[in-house]
């Protein structure tokens, strides 16, 4: 799921909360009105960890985050919950912009930063859980969302399950430069799945 087409051929074919998901990204124009800032839909929705509350996530390279802003509130502040909010990234201090809203019973956050998608954090992040949740199965899943359900965000529950010391987000962020082989092989001596 390496690029927006496959995430979303990823969703519509998935599971009823993964196809409502694709079903809103289409209805609401949010991939076709961010088309220029190179949408992708990232988050636990996704990978199938979500749990009840989740956001629908979108990731968008934004060079230039007033015009970015300026699109987004032109089309969504409409909307339930519009906020928009702006700051530095943990870890690479890039500035960001982090637009919320409510699209039917979706909450939504955009983010964007003047990276490619494929750069950022999130999308690396992701990409992990991914590849991670592949190797668990069905156990892993279940897991990652018990240990959201009481109240661990995702990158802390997959440390949790992984025992890593440190914030989480820089030690996932550490597994992303790794094969899929190196990182299976460590997580297999970590796990019990």
């Amino acid at each position: 799921m390496k690029t927006t087409a496959e995430v979303l051929a990823h969703l519509a074919s998935g599971n009823e909360r993964q196809r409502d998901a694709h079903r809103v990204l289409k209805q609401s124009g949010l991939i076709s009105n961010l088309e220029a800032y190179t949408p992708y839909p990232a988050g636990t929705v996704p990978i199938d960890i979500d749990i009840p509350g989740s956001d629908l996530d979108i990731l968008c390279e934004a060079p230039d985050l007033d015009a970015f802003e300026m699109i987004v509130t032109q089309h969504y502040s409409g909307m339930e919950h519009f906020s928009c909010q702006r700051g530095t990234g943990l870890g690479d201090g890039l500035a960001y912009i982090a637009c919320s809203f409510q699209v039917e019973d979706w909450p939504v956050e955009i983010f964007a930063q003047s990276v490619q998608v494929n750069k950022q954090n999130a999308y690396l992040h992701m990409l992990v859980e991914w590849e991670l949740l592949q190797l668990w199965g069905a156990e892993g899943h279940a897991e990652i969302r018990r240990l959201k359900s009481v109240g661990l965000k995702t990158e802390p529950a997959f440390a949790e399950v992984l025992g890593l010391q440190g914030d989480p987000y820089v030690e996932l962020l550490q597994l992303a430069d790794w094969s899929r082989h190196e990182l299976w092989f460590w997580a297999r001596q970590r796990t019990s799945f």
